[in-house]
């Protein structure tokens, strides 16, 4: 086994039954968490996405290892000791709004209520996604418990909109200031600031992408059109960016479709989305490949090493605050720490609006004034 890090050996020898494990990206989580569930006898399971399974399984635990959709359909549960839920803010939808409640979520809150005493933890760099209610799922999975009515209370208030034919709860605008008390109380928190002595900076450069897109009236059609204009004439950037391997990340599978058919000329070019069915393959691939280009969705920017890349180029942006935070520690290492350069493509206003949201810790809405 590798040698622990301080902030790693510190949470061993603490061997918490229950935890939510929110370490930043690229600190480490993946060795005290094998670890924790190796300390624990009897039956245990780790769950995991399904770009991740083989590395849970290269780790050598004793636990048995699902992908979340084989966690779904999984009936042969006896009295488990131990789970751990890798990236566990997918399994953090509201527990208690009908509509919302993820399939995943009933499983894993179905499943600690029957086994009130296994040991969970909850392996996550993202607890909080975009409101105050995945945090209180995960802290339901653990045994810590608030009042949902009251809890809605606190962090959202009942509001109508012109695109809502009845009025319902949004988030209050200070939701995440009042939730921050409660992360650090049910939270067991490591930032990379905090191990690191001298933390690489990471670059944020804007390139503005000169386009004629010619913007109509907002509804859910059109802005999405013209959008997707935007994405028009980016390949070039990348084709001129001078580094062996590249890293790519695309919101729209069209958008990946099309740069694959043109990266791919220039170089070996792999993706990495929702279509592809072996993607530990092509993570493998890609990283041992010199000389290449990654395009990787952007909302599935969750378990993999991109240092050895030589740049991070967001073409088009995720709409969802959780999976920027998570892209964008790709490039972190701590045995591999470099200065590092981001590059964000903009070409036109809803490009920029994406940004602009997003970089204030907000998810992207169009009907918002934004």
């Amino acid at each position: 086994m590798l040698k622990p890090y301080p902030h790693q050996e510190k949470f061993i020898d603490e061997n918490p039954n229950k935890c939510i494990m929110a370490w930043e990206t690229r600190s480490g989580k993946s060795l005290p968490a094998s670890v924790w569930i190796d300390k624990r006898q009897g039956e245990t399971y780790i769950v995991c996405l399904k770009q991740n399974k083989k590395d849970w399984i290269r780790a050598n635990t004793r636990a048995t290892v699902l992908t979340k959709e084989e966690f779904k359909k999984y009936n042969s549960f006896v009295n488990p000791t131990a789970i751990v839920i890798d990236e566990a803010h997918t399994t953090s939808s509201p527990l208690f709004i009908s509509t919302r409640r993820s399939q995943l979520s009933s499983k894993m809150y179905d499943l600690v209520k029957k086994f009130p005493d296994m040991h969970v933890l909850l392996v996550t760099a993202t607890p909080v996604k975009n409101d105050a209610w995945s945090l209180h799922t995960l802290m339901c999975y653990i045994g810590v418990y608030y009042d949902w009515k009251k809890w809605r209370e606190m962090f959202f208030e009942l509001k109508t909109a012109p695109f809502l034919p009845f009025p319902a709860w949004f988030p209050k605008k200070d939701w995440r200031e009042t939730l921050k008390p409660f992360v650090y109380k049910h939270c067991n928190i490591v930032s990379l600031k905090d191990i690191v002595k001298d933390l690489p900076p990471i670059d944020d450069q804007i390139i503005d992408i000169k386009h004629k897109t010619k913007y109509v009236r907002l509804d859910d059609h059109t802005w999405h059109d013209e959008h997707k204009a935007e994405q028009k004439d980016k390949e070039d950037f990348i084709l001129n960016l001078g580094f062996r391997k590249i890293i790519v990340v695309c919101h729209y599978t069209c958008q990946i479709d099309e740069l694959r058919d043109i990266l791919s000329k220039d170089k070996n070019t792999y993706v990495l989305d929702g279509r592809v069915k072996d993607q530990d393959e092509v993570k493998r691939l890609a990283q041992a490949d010199e000389d290449c280009y990654f395009i990787v969705q952007a909302s599935m920017g969750m378990a993999f090493d991109g240092y050895m890349f030589g740049a991070l180029v967001f073409v088009s942006m995720s709409h969802k605050c959780v999976d920027h935070t998570q892209m964008n520690g790709r490039t972190r290492h701590l045995e591999h720490l470099k200065a590092y350069t981001h590059y964000y493509l903009i070409g036109g206003v809803w490009d920029r609006k994406i940004f602009k949201t997003i970089r204030e810790g907000r998810d992207f809405n169009p009907h918002e004034n934004n």
